[in-house]
């Protein structure tokens, strides 16, 4: 499959979970792929092993919180690759996790920059080169985008932000070729989802129980969705949240 020859993707979030099966795909599918991350050991070892298998691949370490950092990344794609057609924003953390009455100002404020305003600096300085030719922006959302959740208001919150974010950013750029939409996974075998769970096994069965499917999606699937969503075949969509979650919000 070659879906996507001659095609760069930026994919800000790229060691590990879904960033990291993201990644793969696109690589799989042709493209010259430019990933982020914090690890900068991970991520060097992870471009060698799609670089083995024939890929074209770098990586900048860095903080998608510092606008400067983002903006670098933009601008490494293109020097390194010749321009940008597609971005896949999909750096994140679900915060510190608990009740309303426990949430700190801290809490909030670190959830909210790498979450929210990470993305809002990824598409200021993704927007006008993907312009330049016309592409895809793909923001990654929750279910929880869409519904609340106990115990986890910030991480909930942040993502109806992304959500709100996508749908604006799809309205000033429908007619510049740039089509914003955002991806919204229910429950995901990744380590974000050992967290929430501080590694309980009957917790995560729990969780994928309350799926109407009744299990978790593999990274593998949420990345098809994305690049499904960065593709021809969804060239007239803009402003939507693809919700992948099993049925969950559907309940």
């Amino acid at each position: 499959m070659a879906m996507f020859r001659d095609k760069v993707a930026l994919i800000i979030g790229a060691t590990a979970g879904i960033g990291r099966a993201t990644a793969e795909a696109f690589a799989a599918a042709g493209a010259s792929v430019f990933l982020t991350g914090r690890n900068a050991a991970v991520g060097e070892e992870f471009i060698s092993s799609l670089r083995a298998r024939g890929a074209r691949a770098a990586f900048a370490a860095g903080d998608v919180a510092n606008e400067e950092h983002v903006r670098g990344w933009v601008e490494g794609a293109v020097r390194e690759f010749g321009r940008l057609d597609i971005a896949v924003n999909n750096a994140g953390t679900e915060g510190t996790l608990g009740p309303v009455v426990q949430q700190t100002a801290e809490n909030f404020t670190r959830t909210f920059d790498i979450n929210v305003k990470g993305t809002l600096f990824a598409m200021k300085h993704e927007i006008p080169v993907i312009a330049k030719q016309g592409g895809a922006i793909v923001n990654l959302s929750s279910m929880v985008g869409e519904v609340g959740m106990a115990g986890a208001s910030v991480y909930v919150a942040s993502k109806h932000a992304i959500n709100g974010l996508t749908r604006s950013a799809a309205l000033e750029t429908a007619r510049m070729g740039v089509r914003v939409n955002a991806v919204a996974p229910g429950g995901v075998t990744t380590p974000m989802l050992e967290r929430f769970t501080s590694g309980n096994k009957d917790a995560q069965a729990g969780f994928a129980n309350s799926h109407p499917m009744g299990r978790l999606a593999t990274p593998e699937e949420i990345a098809a969705a994305i690049l499904f969503l960065a593709g021809d075949d969804a060239k007239f969509m803009t402003g939507s949240v693809l919700t992948v979650d099993g049925g969950y919000v559907a309940q």
